[in-house]
């Protein structure tokens, strides 16, 4: 009777204790539902004080979680901040006061407060100038925001070239997509920035099809899509911007080799197209037109050699067919956007030796006094996008790339320890390798403005690190590869003039010399350069003159300069000689079963082995397929809609296994002589969309 007695005591207990368990729950998911409606008052019907009247309900709310409060005082003090008010101060040191142990808010709280307190402490009558992160958009990256500032057209691939478009609601966080049709295996996708129409109706964008790029119009959900210019020309046609009547559009056209720029403005009724002023050999921003459409602002780079650019800004005057000076600066100066009320435009410049916002009064389209600093360091390359009513949003990607290595059984090829950077003192290397005899490990690193890259070289043995830049620079270049001997790296770059190429650079001086030039007709293809095993000649690939989809693998004598076609067949997309140089290990597309492919081609029988098959659907692409040591396995990285994986196969075809997973986007493999260490670059991309609001000064609204 005593355990019987204890047990209902124990059940008694037990339903009382989830009763307040049950109660505590249902009131905190009554906090979360009433915090839900609360943030739709304040983005959707936008009515601040409403939604601060909620907010401080759920604060007060008996039961309701620590972190569903510390979240309504946060958004409590960013509807304060919209209003001008001094309490948003208070609600975000209150967050930082009582709620420390809420990670997300008080990050958010702690950036808002240090943003409100620089300018000398709170608002006083309206907010301070300050920007504030308004969407994590991780590997969505943001290619255009609406002319209102409600929506931003973003792809879904880690970078503005390559998938389908999608379109998001800033107040909402509804995200649709526009386009359905996007596969890596067709060559078919979003390229380039998108933009939307002024009355929100229409969004017109580029969209690359195998080697051509049609510029596209269609409905915000995609429908009843037109083609505007299709490529027949030889020209790709990107859109800019619309025209105020939302009838006509900007674009600027470049030659199949980027070797020319023109200026257009497109009839979206019939296609017709009106070309402005005269072909241009370097490149142009086009696309700003005047709140009243009279005037179109634009940058033109100034400087002959292309990279880095050196923009100065014009103006276009529609009625008169004339251009004329704006801004003219030994720096780079780009246009960002008309004031709303057409009285100046923003640009950027690095005259101070930072990004740095600037405004210029514009009167009868000339400038109107000296530039007035409004910003300073805005991003070296963060791309922004004013909008009608003055705000301005800035495009951040906050990602790294990084080369590691790490050790490996030679046996099995998994991995056996941590990875570690190869170079702790500049984060962001990339295509790490190591010499023929294992004795140096290169890679390269940009140090300055965007393409603007340099080789390093560390001995294995001392640690010491030699950095090399290439002369004369080249415009960009990538995938570095080491000669035999090691006097020489062959890489794939731009040269002067838009020349296009496989070029060596010395191993000591940095002087750089070109190895072959790649055929620009019909559309130019990645070489994917390799040397023979002796370092006496060159193997690459050039597009096929008879058919646009075919490719060749040459190869080149460097002591005579003779070329002599070893293969001619599908396109390759990459390729890796084997370590007896007697066969390509390369990864191919497969349009009519939508597959990618891993094979090995044999270069004395041009026979091809093909042991692997990898749906579209499951992995985006694999690439960078790499030899072991001994030449009896290949590895490949397989990449994933989150992560990468390695696999290995055996040479002589079989079934391959999986060696590990990244979390990261992991690619680039290369296998030390000993095949017992490994090196890669791997990529995380956080793009993050910033809004600046309040930092104009008082305008007229444009009528």
């Amino acid at each position: 009777m005593k355990t019987r007695h204890i047990g209902l005591i124990g059940v008694a207990l037990l339903a009382v204790f989830l009763a307040a368990f049950l109660a505590a729950g249902q009131k905190n998911d009554q906090a979360e539902l009433a915090l839900k409606a609360a943030i739709k008052t304040e983005t959707v019907d936008g009515d601040l004080k409403g939604a601060i009247e909620l907010y401080k309900k759920i604060v007060a709310l008996p039961g309701a979680s620590r972190a569903v409060v510390a979240q309504a005082l946060v958004q409590m003090g960013q509807c304060y901040e919209k209003l001008g008010k001094k309490e948003a101060q208070q609600a975000y040191e209150r967050v930082l006061r009582e709620y420390a142990d809420q990670p997300e808010p008080s990050k958010v709280a702690r950036e808002r407060l240090s943003a409100l307190t620089a300018g000398g402490g709170g608002a006083s009558g309206r907010t301070e100038v300050a920007a504030r992160r308004i969407w994590v958009a991780e590997s969505n990256c943001p290619v255009g925001i609406s002319p209102d500032g409600r929506y931003v057209v973003f792809t879904t691939e880690g970078g503005p070239v390559g998938g389908d478009l999608w379109l998001r609601d800033l107040q909402s966080g509804e995200q649709r997509r526009i386009t359905k049709e996007a596969s890596w295996v067709d060559w078919s996708y979003a390229t380039g920035t998108a933009a939307i129409s002024p009355d929100g109706k229409l969004i017109a964008y580029p969209w690359a099809v195998r080697t051509k790029m049609e510029l596209r119009v269609s409905a915000l959900d995609g429908s009843s899509m037109r083609v505007l210019h299709g490529g027949q020309d030889g020209r790709n046609m990107t859109p800019c911007a619309w025209m105020p009547d939302s009838r006509r559009v900007l674009a600027v056209s470049s030659d199949s080799n980027y070797q020319t720029y023109r200026r257009h403005i497109i009839s979206v009724a019939d296609g017709a197209i009106r070309d402005i002023g005269q072909p241009e050999r370097r490149s142009v921003s086009w696309g700003y037109p005047s709140p009243d459409g009279r005037y179109f602002a634009y940058g033109l780079n100034m400087n002959e050699q292309l990279v880095p650019e050196k923009r100065d800004i014009f103006v276009y005057d529609v009625t008169a067919e004339q251009d004329s000076v704006l801004v003219q600066n030994p720096a780079d100066d780009d246009v960002v956007g008309w004031t709303p009320d057409g009285s100046g435009i923003l640009f950027a410049s690095d005259r101070s030796g930072t990004r740095d916002l600037y405004l210029l009064g514009i009167e009868n389209g000339r400038p109107r006094g000296e530039p007035q600093l409004l910003r300073r360091d805005i991003g070296a390359t963060a791309s922004l996008y004013l909008t009608r009513d003055g705000r301005l949003f800035r495009r951040e990607n906050t990602g790294t790339t990084d080369a590691f290595t790490v050790p490996v059984d030679e046996q099995s090829g998994k991995l056996t320890g941590k990875p570690s950077l190869v170079d702790r003192n500049y984060p962001g290397a990339q295509s790490p390798a190591w010499s023929s005899d294992g004795k140096l490990l290169y890679y390269q690193i940009r140090k300055g403005p965007p393409n603007d890259w340099s080789l390093f070289i560390r001995s294995e043995e001392t640690g010491e690190v030699r950095e090399i830049t290439p002369k004369p620079k080249l415009i960009p270049w990538y995938r570095p590869l080491l000669s035999p001997d090691g006097r020489w790296f062959a890489i794939t770059g731009t040269g002067q003039g838009m020349n296009f190429g496989v070029f060596r650079i010395d191993s000591e001086s940095g002087e750089v010399g070109q190895l072959a030039k790649i055929p620009t007709e019909n559309a130019p293809t990645d070489p994917c350069q390799n040397w023979s095993p002796d370092g006496k000649a060159i193997f690459y690939m050039v597009r096929s003159l008879e058919k646009s989809e075919g490719i060749v693998i040459r190869r080149k004598d460097l002591a005579t300069g003779e070329e002599k076609d070893v293969h001619r067949g599908f396109h390759t997309g990459e390729m890796k000689l084997s370590p007896d140089g007697t066969r390509f290990v390369y990864v191919r597309k497969d349009k009519p079963t939508k597959s990618h492919v891993l094979g090995i081609l044999d270069l004395q029988s041009g026979k091809a082995l093909e042991f692997w098959r990898v749906p579209e659907a499951d992995s985006p692409y694999i690439e960078t397929p790499a030899w072991m040591p001994d030449g009896k396995h290949v590895v490949v990285a397989k990449s994933l809609k989150q992560g990468s994986e390695l696999w290995r196969f055996p040479a002589a075809g079989g079934p391959g296994e999986k060696l590990h997973f990244f979390p990261e986007y992991t690619r680039g493999f290369a296998v030390h002589p000993s095949g017992k260490r490994m090196a890669f670059t791997q990529t995380r991309t956080n793009y993050e969309l910033w809004v600046l609001e309040n930092f104009l000064p008082p305008l007229k609204v444009a009528k």
